[in-house]
């Protein structure tokens, strides 16, 4: 009987295939069985990379101490793949950041920039014709085998009974009590299972039995596969799972732009807010922490099960793992709770890739969620379109930095505002936190480069508003207190500066495909 085994290394930034065959002699009354199996399993076996990706929802790089409710991810993936440091999310927020993801693209291409309305949500999302376009869809068309577990894109709940095309695992999340941990809906392959408030149906240890389950399924194929784990953790209001709802982690870290004393030199909407709600942050901060360290705890027992199963099935050499997040968190930065803002509070991300080939250690290269799909597709050996935006992470990987590499990229959030324009409800919320979810932010286009923020505000609004300026050098300013803009005499000094990345703004904001990828 020969058995097949699979080595893939990455060579200089590219990747290598080789299989290794072993002949093992079968004798007895099972030979004949064992020939016939034997047989099967060459006609079946793709040499292929098997890629999981676990995605974390609101988890942000800078705010969040998330290695310390993770040691077991920390151990398995970060101590032996590659740690990306200036990772981030181009749009921050959960619909438009994954629609980056799966499509490869920036807002302004794949048409979805905030949650909801005409600009957002998984109606938008369908409307562009991204869904036959997707990483996942190209992936599946070459022969993967292809499942995910939980949150897609928002808004999928008005079309629950909807399987996205190229996934032959289907098990999405169709209510929002998913964001609770429990008494959610799951469209698993065309049937509606309800989950209840027993302990064994807590969100992410659902997603983590499904993951060992698709796993073992996938291995007994002989295919490659694609796994996406997309817990809604640690995302508010979803609490710790009974098994760690004691655990302590102390105080919330503070940053130095914590509930920012001084904001008069922010944008007008960030100047109105008001001081009960800031009050309300500070009063919230602390529980709703240790509430999202106890979900990542359990985040952290989803992954190392994942590893556990690949290994078990002998998959885990001819896998790669990717950890992310789809946006970033303020966690009381600048006053604010949640996402959706400029700073890199919301924009920072988590991103660790490990796997057969990929040096270890760490790289300070930019990258940000539109690379996610070129990359996936890339180490598949799946052609990656000529369309998407982002560049392939897989030069990184191999421990080479292209030359010409990106220094810049664009950042984009289309809501509704706050004053005189109407808010909207973007999260799932209960009780007392309500206050705090109900304030949308004015739209904003921003330019990121290695050392400086760029970002005009009320970019994409419609009506007449007063076009504003942000303007931070993060060399001195990492926690973006001084608005360099905020004054006519700033305005003055940094004029050229400012000329200089409106144009490369103009560049970026109108780009597609190769265009985006070309180096300010």
């Amino acid at each position: 009987m020969t058995l097949l085994r699979r080595n893939i290394s990455l060579a200089g930034g590219t990747l290598v295939l080789t299989t290794l065959a072993t002949v093992l002699t079968v004798t007895g009354p099972q030979a004949a069985a064992a020939s016939r199996t034997a047989t099967n399993r060459q006609v079946a076996t793709d040499d292929r990379p098997n890629i999981v990706m676990v995605l974390a929802d609101d988890l942000d790089e800078r705010t969040t101490p998330y290695w310390e409710a993770m040691p077991k991810t920390r151990a398995l993936l970060q101590r032996t793949g590659l740690t990306f440091t200036n990772s981030f999310a181009t749009t921050p927020i959960c619909c438009a950041a994954r629609a980056a993801i799966l499509t490869g693209k920036y807002g302004h291409n794949n048409h979805v920039l905030t949650n909801y309305g005409e600009w957002g949500g998984y109606a938008a999302f369908e409307a562009a014709g991204n869904e036959s376009r997707t990483f996942v869809k190209h992936l599946h068309d070459a022969g993967y085998r292809t499942g995910m577990a939980g949150k897609y894109l928002n808004g999928l709940e008005e079309k629950p009974g909807h399987i996205p095309p190229g996934w032959d695992d289907w098990n999405g999340g169709v209510s929002q009590s998913l964001y609770t941990g429990y008494n959610y809906t799951l469209n698993e392959n065309g049937t509606m299972v309800k989950y209840g408030d027993k302990p064994s149906d807590y969100q992410v240890d659902v997603i983590a039995r499904k993951s060992a389950e698709f796993i073992k399924e996938s291995s007994a194929t002989g295919k490659p596969f694609f796994w996406y784990a997309a817990s809604t953790a640690p995302h508010l209001p979803m609490p710790a799972p009974p098994r760690y709802a004691g655990k302590r982690f102390g105080r919330t870290p503070h940053l130095p732009n914590f509930q920012e004393k001084d904001v008069s030199d922010k944008p007008t909407w960030l100047r109105q807010t008001r001081k009960p709600r800031s009050k309300l942050v500070a009063a919230t901060n602390d529980r709703e922490y240790r509430k999202r360290m106890g979900t990542l705890l359990a985040m952290d027992d989803m992954i190392a099960g994942i590893v556990e199963t690949l290994k078990e099935t002998g998959e885990y050499d001819n896998t790669y793992l990717i950890f992310a997040s789809d946006n970033g968190y303020n966690l009381g930065a600048h006053r604010l709770v949640q996402k959706m803002a400029p700073y890199e509070e919301s924009t920072r991300v988590p991103l660790v890739v490990s796997g057969p080939g990929v040096k270890r250690g760490r790289t300070s290269a930019m990258v940000t969620s539109i690379d996610y799909g070129p990359t996936i597709l890339d180490l598949a050996g799946v052609p990656v379109p000529a369309d998407v935006d982002g560049a392939s992470l897989v030069p990184l990987l191999g421990g080479r930095t292209p030359s010409g590499w990106r220094k810049d990229f664009l950042g984009q959030y289309a809501g509704s505002g706050v004053t005189d324009r109407e808010g909207i409800f973007q999260e799932y919320t209960e009780g007392d936190n309500k206050e705090i979810y109900l304030v949308d932010l004015p739209s904003w286009t921003s330019l990121r480069t290695k050392r400086h923020v760029y970002t005009r505000w009320y970019d994409l609004e419609r009506s007449a508003g007063k076009r504003e300026y942000e303007l931070y050098d993060l060399a001195s300013d990492p926690y973006q207190l001084d608005n360099l803009l905020a004054t006519k005499a700033g305005r003055q000094r940094h004029a050229a500066l400012v000329a200089r990345l409106d144009k490369r703004m103009a560049e970026l904001n109108s780009c597609k495909g190769a265009a985006c990828r070309t180096s300010g």
